[in-house]
């Protein structure tokens, strides 16, 4: 296997290491593969731009708060370079507030895209891009469009 193929299989494991934990994991299994200084760029609705490895982690912690029997699931996971694509669905039942909505009761699953960058072995970015529009209208906050 060249070295190229050999990065992007460990970068392609240490993203599955960032689902698992996303998955119920131990969130501070994330300092093995995510950077100090990572930088996660999400919708402003959620929350921005984050800085840190424990902004990172808070925002895995909001997303348990919202849905404390979250999963995750990679669907498709592609590597290239130095960076990892993935497309997966998330979800669970809607227990607690998130983005202003008060707990619902429902029972949520939401479609996901992020890119993680990775330099030595670590993510050092990442792009991640829910559905909130599908989030929204399952939680019964917004109808869907065209009704």
């Amino acid at each position: 296997m060249s070295e190229i193929q050999d990065q992007r299989e460990t970068n392609k494991k240490a993203a599955q290491q960032i689902f698992d934990v996303w998955d119920g994991g131990d969130i501070d299994a994330l300092n093995d593969v995510i950077a100090e200084d990572v930088i996660l760029h999400t919708p402003e609705a959620l929350r921005g731009t984050l800085h840190g490895r424990d902004a990172y982690k808070d925002n895995l912690r909001m997303s348990r708060g919202a849905l404390p029997d979250l999963f995750f699931e990679p669907n498709d996971v592609v590597a290239e370079n130095d960076t990892v694509m993935a497309y997966c669905t998330f979800g669970g039942i809607h227990e607690g507030e998130v983005m202003g909505i008060e707990p619902t009761g429902k029972e949520v699953e939401v479609e996901w895209f992020g890119l993680y960058r990775f330099d030595d072995g670590k993510v050092v970015e990442v792009n991640g891009l829910p559905d909130l529009l599908g989030l929204f209208v399952q939680l019964g906050v917004i109808e869907p469009p065209g009704e």
